[in-house]
C-alpha cells in the first residue's frame, strides 16, 4: 500500500485505548488483517470506484502545487478518511460507527508559513449516485467522479476552494490497482497523478485565483498499520517532460525495510511497476530534520535513480517545517510537505514538484504489546 494512512489509523493503538478500560484484560494483536470478504482482487470500475466502499478503512488524498495571479507559490494537502471500523471510529469520531477525520494543510512557499488543522464527523453519508457525490466533515467538504472533484477546506484565516479535472485515466498501482502484504492484510490503490487544479485561496483578509496540478490517492481495503517503529516513506512526483513517479518505502514492526516499490507513469498514462527486480529502483536519504513539536527525527532529502530509465533525481523540502501534528491519536503525526525536484534523465537536465509523506517517526507512548514476544502475538493490557 503507499502505504498510506497518513492520519494514520492505527488500529492496534485504538484498540489499547478502548482496552485500558479494563484491567488484566488479554487481547490479540490485530495481524493478519481480516481479508473477508475475499482477498481474491477484482477489476476497478469507474464511476463506481471512486466513491466509497465497506471496507474498514478509506481515504482520498489530494497534494497540490498551486500558483496565484503575481506568480507566488503554495503547497497544499487535503484528505478525508473514512472508517467503518467501532475501534477506529471510536478513537478519532468520539463515538461507535462510521466516522470521518479530515486534514488540511498550506504552505506558502515564499514566506515560508505552514499552516494546518483537522477536523472529525461521525454518521454514515449516503451518497446519491455511483460516484462520491459529496463528503461533509463539519465545514469542510470533498466530492468526486471521474470527470470533477472538488475541495473546500480552511482554517483561521484561511479558506481554499479548488476545482480538479482529470487529465488521464487512473493510474491503477501494482497494474491492476491492489495490493497485499503478509500482514498487513490488502488495499485496492490507484492515482490521478496530474489533476488540472482551479480555484480561490483566502488568505490573511486577501483572495487569490490560484491554479496548479494535484496529485490524487484514493486506496481502501481491509489492513492494520501499527506505527512507529513501523512506517513508510511515500514520494509523488511529477516531473517537467509530464510523467509521474511514485515511490513507496515502508518499514516492518521491527522498523526495518520490508519493501520498495513505485510506478513510473508515461506522459500517455501508460505505467509501469518498479521495484520487483533488484537494481530497478534506488532510494538513499541525504540528511535529516528534527521536529521542534515532537522531537522525530525525519529524512529531510532524499535521491530516487530508476537506472533502466536512466532517471536520477534529488528531492528536498521547500520548506523544513511541514509536520501535521493535528491528529488523533498522537502517535499519528506524520509529515506531509511539498519538496523540490531537480536531477538528470538521459544525461539532460529534469525539475518537477512532488510531495512526500513520511509516517510512524514520532514516538508514541510505550505499548505494552511491543515488548512481548512477537511469536506469542499477544497483548497484555494493566493499569
Amino acid at each position: 500500500m503507499r502505504g498510506r494512512v497518513a492520519f494514520i489509523v492505527i488500529s492496534a493503538v485504538a484498540l489499547l485505548v478502548l482496552a485500558c478500560a479494563d484491567t488484566d484484560r488479554t487481547m490479540p494483536v490485530p495481524t493478519p488483517a481480516a481479508v473477508a470478504p475475499t482477498p481474491v482482487p477484482v477489476p476497478l470500475e469507474f464511476p463506481q470506484d471512486e466513491g466509497p466502499h465497506e471496507n474498514r478503512l478509506e481515504w482520498w488524498y489530494y497534494s497540490g502545487h498551486l500558483q496565484d495571479e503575481a506568480g507566488d507559490e503554495y503547497g497544499f494537502h487535503f484528505v478525508v478518511f473514512q472508517s467503518l471500523d467501532p475501534l477506529v471510529s471510536q478513537d478519532f469520531g468520539n463515538g461507535l460507527g462510521t466516522a470521518y477525520a479530515a486534514q488540511f494543510g498550506l504552505t506558502n512557499v515564499g514566506s515560508g508559513r505552514h499552516i494546518q488543522d483537522a477536523r472529525f464527523s461521525r454518521g454514515e453519508q449516503p451518497q446519491s449516485g455511483p460516484a462520491l457525490s459529496g463528503f461533509q466533515v463539519t465545514d469542510w467538504s470533498l466530492s468526486a467522479n471521474p470527470d470533477l472533484h472538488a475541495i473546500d477546506a480552511g482554517t483561521d484565516g484561511v479558506r481554499l476552494s479548488l476545482s480538479m479535472t482529470p487529465t488521464n485515466p487512473p493510474a491503477l498501482h501494482n497494474q491492476i490497482g491492489w495490493l497485499a502484504g503478509p500482514s498487513t492484510g490488502w488495499t485496492y490503490y490507484y492515482s490521478r497523478p496530474r489533476m488540472a487544479a482551479e480555484g480561490t485561496l483566502e488568505l490573511d483578509g486577501q483572495r487569490f485565483t490560484v491554479s496548479g496540478d494535484v496529485w490524487m490517492d484514493h486506496q481502501w481495503g481491509e489492513f492494520f498499520v501499527l506505527g512507529n517503529p513501523s512506517g513508510w516513506q511515500w514520494f509523488g512526483i511529477q516531473l517537467d517532460d509530464g510523467t509521474e513517479l511514485m515511490v513507496t518505502q515502508t518499514r516492518n514492526v521491527d522498523g526495518d525495510i520490508d519493501a520498495l516499490y513505485g510506478s513510473f507513469i508515461e506522459i500517455d498514462g501508460s505505467l509501469k511497476s518498479i521495484g520487483s527486480n533488484p537494481g530497478e529502483l534506488e532510494l538513499t536519504t541525504e540528511r535529516f530534520w528534527t521536529s521542534p513539536h515532537t522531537g522525530a527525527e525525519y529524512p529531510s532529502g532524499w535521491v530516487i535513480r530508476l537506472p533502466e530509465e536512466e532517471l536520477h533525481i534529488e528531492i528536498y523540502p521547500v520548506v523544513d517545517d511541514q509536520e501535521i501534528i493535528s491528529t488523533r491519536p498522537e502517535s499519528a503525526i506524520y509529515w506531509e510537505g511539498k519538496v523540490s525536484i531537480n536531477g538528470t534523465q538521459a544525461g539532460s537536465p529534469i525539475t518537477g514538484d512532488g510531495f512526500v509523506e513520511l509516517t510512524g517517526y514520532v514516538l508514541p507512548e510505550p505499548l505494552p504489546w511491543r515488548i512481548l514476544s512477537m511469536a506469542d502475538r499477544r497483548v497484555e493490557i494493566t493499569e
